[in-house]
């Protein structure tokens, strides 16, 4: 991999670029967003966008979808002048983009969402429902979602669906340019191979596909060409062919990671049990029977499984969200019955929710005030909010997590994707937690911060602290956990332990098989 000048990486010699990116600058403030980036797209070509959070790549894409304006440098598309000032201008000249973050109206039916910008009417200027719910379904078989009601509202649809249900919907538009910003990030391996044979479909016809994603293996299997970002500037450009992902990463980080993300096993022994769950289901849990394990202090657990296969379920059963529809959970071997959040936060659980938009984070309020949220007392005197203690932890958190931030008084909507779950973390870690509970933990966040965060996490666990940890990826479950607890259809199939580990296992377990490990359910 050729390291790339500021200048325009140049193209090659049979073709014009057909959208051509040179010496771009974004400033917020003092603060440079992108300092000369540059690069091209060829027509019909998939092409990687990468780099660390905080490198850039979030901002580039809101200047192309035209959310934000740029302050230097030229774009051009199919040769001509490109600056368009509102998403709607940029989505008519052929630029789509689905974003990491969701922009679906919860409350409407899917089939409102995927047609939102282009209603269709009978000739007496009314909705018609029929031509909507049609398009829907269509447009949903296409990415095969063809059990999903397209009647349904989007907010009884899980995180991963709702993914599939934004491509969906931008697919419904002629596209020039689609830009897939994370898209894989809540998907399982199947329904990652679904989007991937998509993207292949729409390559072949013609359109041109940036796809950005930390998973360097999606990068390799389905894109032509990468372009790395650093520190708001692009470091390299070349044919995938051409690089490794070892060479990636050293571009991504400025270092080598070797070792930090190795499946070391962890030898400090554990406590007594933290968490005990006899036989719980909740509302949303079909089975008869529920589900049941242990949680010892300095303990990590996994959880695997296909989406739909009850993992989240668990997680909020057990932090009283979703109210128990039968079992029982002790807490240091005591029966306990949360009947909030309130009461699992004080007897000192944790939990990191997989939305962080809706759930984990207040967008509009600061970075202070977002970690101070579980811990305000910690920071407040007699009812009155003392802004300097906040101000402190808040960067105190920071300087741990090696959060890339502006200023702490800045909304937490200023932040990328992957530095906005590294403040829902901190957010708890500030209540100094006995039992976290964490969902898909570092969804959006980089090679680089992932390992940062295991190794955080993988510290709490040696200070005592007990984790239980959904994630969709089984090389994060592998790398962290000391056990994997693998569900199917709302029930734990197997249980296996550090030696039995490998994908294959989990994957045999999570399609219903018999314990390949020969382990208990507990």
């Amino acid at each position: 991999m050729v390291a790339a000048t500021h200048s325009a990486a140049p193209s090659p010699a049979h073709s014009q670029p057909f959208l051509s990116v040179e010496g771009l600058k974004k400033y917020f403030g003092g603060v440079k967003a992108l300092d000369g980036v540059s690069f091209f797209l060829e027509e019909g070509e998939v092409h990687a966008l990468v780099g660390e959070n905080g490198a850039g790549k979030s901002t580039l894409i809101k200047i192309l979808s035209g959310v934000f304006p740029f302050d230097e440098g030229d774009i051009s598309l199919a040769g001509s002048a490109y600056r368009p000032s509102t998403p709607h201008e940029a989505k008519a000249n052929g630029v789509q983009v689905v974003h990491q973050e969701f922009n679906l109206l919860e409350h409407l039916s899917i089939a409102e969402n995927i047609s939102i910008e282009h209603l269709p009417r009978t000739r007496f200027g009314l909705l018609d429902r029929q031509e909507l719910n049609r398009r829907a379904r269509e447009a949903l078989d296409a990415i095969g979602l063809t059990d999903i009601d397209v009647k349904a509202p989007v907010s009884s649809l899980g995180i991963a669906h709702r993914q599939l249900v934004e491509i969906a919907r931008a697919l419904q538009s002629k596209s020039r340019i689609l830009i897939l910003d994370e898209p894989t990030a809540t998907l399982t391996e199947r329904e990652t191979k679904r989007l991937f044979d998509l993207v292949a479909k729409i390559k072949a016809d013609g359109v041109t596909v940036v796809f950005v994603s930390h998973h360097l293996d999606e990068v390799f299997e389905i894109c032509d060409r990468v372009t790395v970002f650093r520190n708001g500037k692009t470091i390299a450009t070349d044919l995938i062919s051409n690089t490794t992902p070892d060479g990636i990463v050293q571009r991504m980080v400025g270092r080598q990671l070797a070792g930090e993300m190795a499946h070391e096993t962890e030898d400090h022994g554990f406590g007594g049990i933290a968490l005990s769950v006899h036989n719980i289901c909740t509302q949303a849990n079909p089975a008869e029977d529920g589900v049941s394990f242990d949680l010892r202090y300095g303990e990590i657990v996994g959880i695997a499984g296909l989406v739909g296969a009850g993992r989240t379920e668990i997680l909020r059963g057990i932090f009283g969200i979703d109210p128990l529809r039968s079992g029982n959970i002790k807490r240091d071997g005591k029966d306990v019955r949360y009947s909030g959040p309130r009461d699992a936060i004080g007897s000192g659980i944790g939990f990191v929710t997989e939305d962080r938009k809706d759930e984990g984070l207040i967008l509009d309020m600061p970075i202070s005030a977002n970690i101070s949220l579980a811990n305000i007392r910690s920071v407040s005197q007699a009812g009155l909010l003392k802004f300097a203690a906040e101000k402190r932890q808040a960067k105190e958190s920071a300087g741990k997590l090696k959060l890339k931030y502006g200023r702490t008084s800045d909304p937490a909507s200023s932040l990328s994707g992957g530095n906005q779950q590294k403040v829902v973390l901190a957010k708890w870690l500030a209540r100094d937690p006995k039992v976290l509970l964490l969902d898909e933990p570092t969804r959006g966040v980089d090679v680089g911060a992932k390992a940062e965060i295991y190794a955080i996490l993988k510290d709490l666990a040696r200070n005592g602290v007990a984790l239980l940890v959904v994630s969709s990826e089984m090389p994060e479950l592998m790398t962290l956990a000391d056990r994997i607890l693998v569900l199917a259809e709302h029930q734990i199939q197997g249980s296996l332990e550090r030696p039995d580990f490998s994908e294959e296992n989990i994957l045999k377990l999570a399609y219903g098989q018999t314990d390949p490990a020969g382990g208990n359910t507990q």
